[in-house]
């Protein structure tokens, strides 16, 4: 139903580096995997049209739902052992709510990184919680890992703390993590060194690079100050010139502008912890993204009833995912520190990097699905749920959940700003 007459987001930039693939050009700013798939599905189908690409995207948002109800499965047989009925509304509410879930639908709507990062995500947490999980399991699961970090650099965390979590519970499982360790990091290793060979550039994507510098300077254009969070006019000009087209990017080679980078962090160390701050409150803030699927901010009009109702109902889905699901993944520690911990691991994971660069609301759809499986319990019985929680787990919810709040208000404030300006 989407109109396939414009790109959306960064699809565009992925079509053309499928284009320049097909081409017999490499175009190293961008990270690999969304490109070869494209190229691969144009070749395959044998159709450069979008709409026919999207659909691809969309058959592969039906393997992450899949997997959620895989996921969703084992965590309901683990919090309702021998209660076959409880566990399956788990299943059930789990793999609905997934279905439902507008920032999903969005993401699974365009050809951009997401749908298959998110994908080899959750593939990953179910190899890793296999019953009979051996050897050749874990090195599978290094394979997509590995693939995983091509595909979104910033989540190359997870291939060294899925593991390492793995092993905390279970010391005996030390080969196991060694081999998922070792398979991701040659996968990487082997792409790195291709780069390397090629252009010259030992790196996974150069654009890594640019989100490192464009978060480290003296102008960051979506600096979420949680003190001061109005728009300043360097922010505001950059936005108008964004969306006029005439904004200039930098023309630095990577090596430069990592150089640059780190000097700026150490000139500005208190600007650069604040930020940090701000991009982990950015990253939970309210949705906007959805927006694509009317056509774009410009296009739907931020106030337009549509939107405002597209808006609303994304950010009720989202505040319950969120919310419900920091309670539930505090809860699972009770029933299972296994899991609670698996699952912190990867929303951290997916953390880790955006503190140091850039960060964007629609950077949680890694950890999405992981919050809304951890909420239905909750959601099933709160009374329950919440008579469980110790003192100090009741003050741990309290304190994140206060700072996430904090950083809505801000990001609201910066929204208004930014826009009444324009």
């Amino acid at each position: 139903m989407i109109p396939a007459d414009r790109f959306a987001s960064d699809e565009e930039s992925y079509y053309q580096v499928s284009t320049a693939l097909l081409q017999g050009r490499q175009d190293l700013f961008w990270p690999p995997v969304t490109g070869w798939l494209l190229a691969s599905l144009r070749v395959l189908l044998a159709s450069d049209a979008l709409a026919t690409l999207r659909l691809a995207w969309i058959a592969m948002d039906v393997g992450c739902l899949l997997a959620v109800r895989t996921l969703a499965a084992r965590v309901g047989a683990m919090v309702f052992p021998d209660q076959p009925l409880p566990a399956t509304r788990v299943v059930v509410l789990a793999t609905a709510g997934y279905a439902l879930y507008l920032p999903a639908i969005s993401h699974a709507q365009f050809v951009t990184s997401e749908i298959p990062a998110l994908l080899l995500v959750l593939v990953s947490l179910v190899l890793l919680t296999h019953p009979g999980a051996g050897t050749g399991l874990s090195a599978a699961g290094g394979v997509l890992a590995g693939v995983l970090a091509l595909t979104r650099p910033s989540l190359l965390p997870l291939a060294a703390m899925w593991p390492a979590a793995a092993v905390v519970t279970r010391p005996r499982g030390l080969r196991r993590a060694a081999v998922f360790v070792v398979v991701a990091a040659s996968v990487v290793s082997a792409h790195v060194y291709r780069n390397w060979r090629i252009s010259g550039e030992a790196t996974i994507a150069t654009n890594s690079a640019y989100n490192f510098y464009i978060g480290n300077r003296d102008l960051y254009a979506e600096d979420l100050n949680l003190f001061d969070p109005r728009a300043t006019p360097e922010q505001i000009e950059f936005r108008r010139q964004h969306f006029s087209g005439t904004l200039v990017y930098p023309t630095e080679s990577p090596a430069q502008l990592q150089r640059l980078g780190w000097q700026w962090i150490a000139g500005h160390p208190g600007t650069f912890a604040r930020r940090a701050m701000g991009r982990l409150a950015r990253v939970l803030v309210p949705k906007t993204d959805v927006l694509e699927m009317l056509g774009g901010e410009p296009a739907a009009g931020a106030t337009s009833p549509r939107a405002l109702g597209l808006l609303l109902l994304t950010n009720l889905q989202w505040a319950i995912v969120l919310f419900g699901g920091l309670i539930g993944v505090v809860w699972l520690r009770r029933r299972s520190a296994e899991w609670s911990r698996l699952f912190a691991t990867t929303i951290v994971g997916s953390l880790l990097l955006c503190l140091i660069a850039i960060s964007k609301p629609r950077y949680s759809f890694v950890f999405d699905p992981v919050l809304l499986i951890a909420a239905v319990p909750l959601l099933m019985s709160p009374r329950a749920v919440l008579s469980q929680l110790q003192t100090s787990e009741r003050w741990l919810i309290g304190v994140i959940a206060a700072f996430i709040l904090w950083g809505w208000a801000a990001f609201l404030i910066f929204s208004i700003t930014s826009r009444m300006a324009l």
